[in-house]
């Protein structure tokens, strides 16, 4: 009788410890899946912050650089107006010389579309 005990305790104790290991492995297992989704948002949640920040960034270029461009354009038109004003001035001081400087290089133009 005592032989029979033994056995099935010791056939029962290994089914247990194989139960037993196998809830511990179901546990690490649903421990690492909570732990792989908790990693996922995280990632997640990075990702969007560098996103964010990314846009932030090309929103200031973009920014900095349309503020160049406005301020290239006016002093472009600045430099046109006043270079219009010296040729305006420099054609009412001396109307003679402009006239004949104007029919030279129409002259000029006219030799050079003439031999295409």
């Amino acid at each position: 009788m005592a032989d029979t005990t033994a056995t099935s305790n010791g056939t029962g104790g290994k089914n247990s410890k194989a139960g037993a290991s196998a809830d511990d492995v179901k546990e690490q297992i649903a421990a690492l899946q909570a732990d792989v989704a908790e990693l996922t948002r995280a990632v997640a949640g990075y990702g969007r912050a560098r996103g964010e920040e990314a846009r932030r960034a090309a929103n200031r270029t973009a920014d900095d650089m349309r503020a160049r461009a406005e301020k290239m354009g006016h002093d472009a038109e600045a430099q046109l107006r006043s270079g219009y004003a010296q040729a305006e001035s420099a054609v009412r001081e001396n109307p003679t010389a402009a006239v004949g400087i104007a029919a030279g290089v129409g002259f000029l133009l006219g030799l050079i579309s003439a031999r295409r």
